[in-house]
C-alpha cells in the first residue's frame, strides 16, 4: 500500500557529514492524508559532536532533552526501516535540500543503504517546498501568504501561523513542524488537479518524459537547444521564484545530471569581465528531483517579470552572437568533475567513495548480525577499509564499553582534532570544508551572546549550558 511519510529533523548544525540528527518526527498517512500513525525519535548527543550554538537556539533542545534519547546507531536503524517500508513516499519541507541529505549521511556512517528509500520497494521522495512555491506563483489564492518587510515569505512556521494550521507544539519542534506540513499539504490538496500535476515532478520517468517533450527553443551550429522555466524558492520573490533557462545537455561524468543555464543573468557567459569558466555556474537537475522545470509556454512565461523577460532576450542574442564561446562554455560544464579531496574524513566519503560494492554489502550484513548477537569478533570479517573504519566508529560512538573498545574510541573519533590540540590535522569534509571545532563553536557563542542585547531567561540558560558543554569537550 502506498503511504506518505511526512517527516522533519532537528540537528546539531548544518553540515550533513559532520553534524547529527537530534530528533526525527514523522506522521504516516494514506494518499488522502488520513493519519495512520506517528512517532518521534530522540537521539543522544554523540561525544564527537561539537554543537553549533545557532542550531540549538533555533530548535531549543537541551542536554536534558537529549539525555533521554537512544544511540545514533539504534535510531538510524529505526529511521531506515520507516523510510524503507514498502510503498513509502517520504516527504518534508525543503527535505530534498536539507533533511534527506542528513538521512543519507546518517545511513551511510551507520552502514545502512543511503539510497534505498529513493527507489527500492516502490519507495520514493517528494518535497512540499517546491510545490508550495509553484502554488505561490500560479495559484496564490489557495493560501494567505505571510510578509517579511513587505515581501512574501515561504517559511513553514509563518505559513502555519498565517493560515491557522492546527499544531501541538512550538515552531522548529520536529513534530510541530510535521503537523504544520500536513496542514499545508491538506490545503494544497484541495486543488486536486494542480496537486496531481505536481506529483509527477517527483516521479523520475514521468519527469523525464515531460522534459523530453519540451518544444520551444532555438538552433545553433546544428544543435537544438530547448528552453525551460526553473521554479525554486531560492530564486526569491523579486523574480517571482522563476527563472528562464536553456538546457545545455548532460554531465559526462555524472550521467543523471541535466545541465540548465539560467537566462536571467547579467553576464551570462562571463563575456563582459572575460572571466574563466570556473567562475560560471549552471543548475544541475536530476529527473524526479529539484528544481521543478516547466515548459516555456505562454501561461507560464507570463509570470516572469518584465526585467527577467528582457534579460532573457538579451542573453539569447549574446549566445547567438558568440557561438564559439557558448559551446566552449557548454563543453566545460559537461566535462566538469568535482575536485578530488585527498584527505577526506571517512564520515564524509559518501559521494567520493561511491556505492558500497556487493562484497562490502556482505561484510556490512555480517557486521549488523555480529552486533545484534554481541559477537566479540565483530571486526574479523571486515576486509574493506572504509567498512572497517565506519564499523569501528559505530562501536566507539554507541557502545565502546560493551566491546572493550574504550581506549581506542577517542583516537578513532579524532576528538583531539575537534579540541584544536597541537599537531592534529583538521577533519576534512566532501566540500573540502572542515568539521566544527570547540574554538569555532565558542567564537560563535560569543558572537551570539553579543547580538542578544536583552536575552530571555531561556536564552541565558541556553548560552550557559552550551558554554559549559563545549568547554568540557
Amino acid at each position: 500500500m502506498k503511504t506518505f511519510l511526512f517527516y522533519d529533523v532537528e540537528t546539531t548544525g548544518l553540515n550533513p557529514a559532520f553534524d547529527q540528527i537530534l530528533t526525527f518526527a514523522c506522521i504516516r498517512t494514506d494518499l488522502l492524508l488520513n493519519e495512520i500513525d506517528r512517532q518521534t525519535i530522540t537521539l543522544q548527543l554523540r561525544k564527537d559532536i561539537v554543537p553549533s550554538p545557532m542550531a540549538f537556539f533555533t530548535h531549543g533542545l537541551t542536554l536534558k532533552d537529549l539525555t533521554c534519547g537512544i544511540t545514533e546507531y539504534k535510531a538510524a536503524r529505526k529511521i531506515h526501516h520507516l523510510v524503507n517500508t514498502p510503498g513509502t513516499v517520504s516527504l518534508g519541507y525543503n527535505s530534498l535540500g536539507f533533511d534527506d541529505e542528513f538521512l543519507r549521511f546518517l545511513f551511510y556512517r551507520n552502514l545502512l543503504d543511503p539510497y534505498a528509500h529513493q527507489y527500492s520497494n516502490s519507495c520514493s521522495r517528494m518535497d512540499i517546498l517546491p510545490i508550495t512555491t509553484l502554488y505561490k506563483v500560479f495559484n496564490p489564492g489557495i493560501l494567505n501568504w505571510p510578509q517579511i518587510q513587505g515581501n512574501p515569505s515561504l517559511k513553514l512556521d509563518l505559513l502555519a501561523q498565517e493560515n491557522h494550521f492546527v499544531t501541538s507544539g512550538r515552531a522548529h519542534e520536529a513534530m510541530n513542524d510535521v503537523e504544520a506540513l500536513i496542514g499545508l499539504t491538506k490545503r494544497l490538496y484541495v486543488q486536486k488537479d494542480i496537486w496531481e500535476y505536481c506529483l509527477d515532478f517527483f516521479h523520475k520517468k514521468r519527469d523525464e518524459i515531460r522534459i523530453q517533450n519540451f518544444e520551444k527553443g532555438f538552433d545553433l551550429n546544428g544543435e537544438r537547444l530547448i528552453f525551460g522555466i526553473l521554479v525554486s524558492a531560492s530564486f526569491g520573490p523579486k523574480v517571482n521564484y522563476i527563472a528562464p533557462a536553456v538546457n545545455i545537455g548532460f554531465s559526462a561524468p555524472y550521467k543523471n545530471q541535466g545541465l540548465w543555464l539560467r537566462l536571467d543573468s547579467d553576464d551570462i557567459l562571463s563575456l563582459d569581465e572575460n572571466l574563466s569558466f570556473e567562475d560560471t555556474f549552471v543548475t544541475r537537475k536530476r529527473f524526479g528531483d529539484v528544481p521543478i522545470v516547466l515548459p516555456m509556454l505562454e501561461r507560464f512565461q507570463s509570470k516572469m517579470t518584465l526585467d527577467v523577460s528582457k534579460k532573457m532576450e538579451d542573453n539569447i542574442k549574446k549566445i547567438q552572437e558568440n557561438p564559439d564561446r557558448f559551446f566552449s562554455f557548454i563543453n566545460y560544464h559537461r566535462d566538469f568533475k568535482y575536485p578530488y579531496v585527498p584527505q577526506i574524513d571517512m564520515d564524509a566519503d559518501l559521494y567520493q567513495g561511491g556505492f558500497f560494492s556487493k562484497d562490502e554489502k556482505n561484510q556490512i550484513q555480517a557486521f549488523h548480525s555480529a552486533f545484534d548477537h554481541g559477537d566479540k569478533n565483530i571486526f574479523e570479517h571486515l576486509k574493506s577499509p572504509r567498512v572497517h573504519v565506519l564499523a569501528k566508529r559505530i562501536i566507539a560512538r554507541n557502545c565502546s564499553d560493551l566491546f572493550d573498545f574504550q581506549n581506542e574510541a577517542e583516537n578513532i573519533l579524532r576528538l583531539d582534532a575537534l579540541r584544536n590540540k597541537k599537531n592534529q590535522a583538521p577533519v576534512i569534509g566532501y566540500r573540502n570544508d572542515t568539521k566544527l571545532t570547540c574554538a569555532d563553536a565558542l567564537a560563535e557563542l560569543d558572537s551570539l551572546g553579543q547580538e542578544l542585547l536583552t536575552p530571555t531567561p531561556d536564552q541565558t540558560q541556553m548560552l550557559s549550558w552550551l558554554r559549559r558543554y563545549i568547554e568540557n569537550l
